[in-house]
């Protein structure tokens, strides 16, 4: 059985002068035989991309506006539920005749988050 003998190479300088022979040599052809000149080319790749950038402009500003109107619905909800809350805590208040905090008062089945010992399930 013939196995080659590799060690006795170059390490492969032959191969690389042959890659660099062949594309410069490719890129002398490529020069000769293009129909137009650099300029020419970027121009047309310019304009060809530009309905594909103009769409992506177009894109962007909608998504921007649905984001700006989504935003501004949520400030609204959170001005509306601000709005609720501060009326339903007046309420409690003059209904219970007493200026105590409605935040302060203890609530049955509702968990203290800022407590370090929460519980987790029903209560008994």
């Amino acid at each position: 059985m013939y196995e080659p003998n590799y060690e006795g190479e170059a390490g492969g300088g032959g191969f690389l002068i042959g890659l660099l022979c062949g594309t410069a040599l490719g890129a002398a052809i490529g020069l000769m035989f293009a129909p137009k000149t650099g300029s020419e080319i970027r121009q047309t790749l310019y304009d060809s991309t530009d309905d594909i950038r103009r769409k992506a402009y177009d894109a962007y500003d909608q998504a921007s506006e649905q984001v700006n109107n989504i935003v501004s619905k949520g400030r609204h909800a959170v001005d509306r539920g601000r709005e609720a809350f501060d009326s339903a805590r007046q309420s409690a208040q003059a209904g219970n005749g007493s200026s105590t905090d409605f935040g302060s008062q203890s609530r049955q089945g509702v968990t203290d988050f800022s407590s370090p010992t929460r519980t987790t399930g029903a209560q008994s």
